[in-house]
């Protein structure tokens, strides 16, 4: 059971669970604005690019988008990350300059793919105030990125980027673990900014989400994802990567994500898909899930398979198992005015940039 169909099934009795843990971050949110908890200024720019719900808006193609945006500026910037089900908890620098140093089941899935596909230092760090002064002081960075940072208030930010996406409504969900939301819709008055990804402003649910998100009187933008060519698995360790032309082959398409459809529904206009398995967000990938895989593509006479760049970087053992695999690239694409509203930001604040 998935954890959107447990909560449909049983949000009536997690309810009161779901106010209590909302009532919770509120104190704790009130605490750090008084000064009752600590909140920590760092020597460089904190920019915090999170979002409300627990998973699925997009964090990590709109993180490497801002890594590469500040190389194109001249910024030194480095990506703080805690590293989700990884064993280190650092801080420790885990990847630069396009390499990773660690693997995934030490550092997580989001921070070997940040590394790779970026030329910035990767820090792996549960506490991100020490990960920002190890960035500070180790490669004397201008910008800190902090990965999934909305409600990581021990560090102070200087731009709060809050992403969204269509399809699931903030001011009717309900607080975990009852609903998907890790805090109450009126936490979003922190936002300096909201960023509506996966989507372009002509999609008529993005004009609705944009619509109630006025109320908040902040900058507004999209960032859509645009589709690149797939590649195979084997690359996603070489520099040079070989896109690859698709003629519709029979595949099985398999994820670990918080929300597996849109990925399907990628996937489905490069190949044509066999079968959809959505596995646990975040799973680590052992002999049995490959062996289930590989027992659909037999039971539907698939030829390959096709997944998520996140999803591969833990398949490095099983390339061989898997062939032929291929992985969809997906860049965020922010509209112009976004980058513009960063460094405007970022200079009335005193930065660098």
């Amino acid at each position: 059971m998935t954890l959107e169909k447990f909560w449909q099934k049983f949000a009536s009795f997690l309810w009161p669970f779901g106010k209590a843990y909302s009532l919770l971050m509120q104190t704790r949110h009130v605490a750090y604005a008084k000064g009752l908890l600590k909140s920590h200024q760092v020597p460089a720019k904190v920019i915090s690019v999170g979002n409300l719900s627990l998973g699925g808006e997009g964090k990590t193609p709109l993180v490497i988008w801002l890594a590469r945006f500040f190389e194109t500026q001249g910024v030194k910037a480095a990506i703080v990350t805690r590293g989700y089900r990884g064993r280190l908890k650092g801080p420790i620098i885990v990847g630069d300059q396009g390499k990773v140093f660690y693997p995934s089941k030490d550092i997580g899935d989001e921070a070997v793919l940040l590394s790779l596909k970026t030329e910035v230092p990767v820090i792996v760090a549960r506490d991100r105030v020490a990960g920002a002064r190890l960035a500070i002081q180790k490669r004397g960075v201008q910008v800190v990125i902090l990965d999934d940072g909305f409600q990581h208030l021990p560090l102070k930010r200087d731009l709060d980027l809050v992403l969204m996406s269509p399809g699931r409504d903030p001011f009717k969900e309900k607080v975990f673990p009852a609903g998907y939301l890790r805090e109450s819709w009126p936490a979003l008055n922190r936002a300096h900014a909201f960023i509506i990804t996966k989507s372009k402003p002509e999609d008529q649910k993005a004009q609705k989400l944009v619509e109630k998100l006025k109320c908040f009187a902040k900058p507004i933008f999209y960032a859509p994802f645009n589709l690149k060519n797939p590649y195979k698995l084997e690359d996603l360790w070489q520099r040079g990567k070989k896109p690859i032309q698709t003629k519709q082959e029979k595949v099985i398409a398999f994820c670990g994500l918080a929300r597996p459809e849109p990925f399907f529904k990628a996937a489905s206009h490069f190949f044509s898909l066999a079968q959809k398995v959505a596995f646990e967000d975040h799973v680590y990938y052992d002999q049995a899930q490959i062996d289930y895989l590989l027992a659909q593509k037999e039971k539907y006479s698939a030829t390959g398979f096709v997944t998520t760049e996140k999803d591969a970087v833990k398949l490095k053992k099983f390339v061989q198992e898997l062939e032929p695999c291929y992985l969809l690239p997906i860049e965020a694409k922010p509209e112009e005015g976004l980058g513009d509203f960063i460094l405007k930001h970022l200079e009335n604040n005193g930065t660098p940039c």
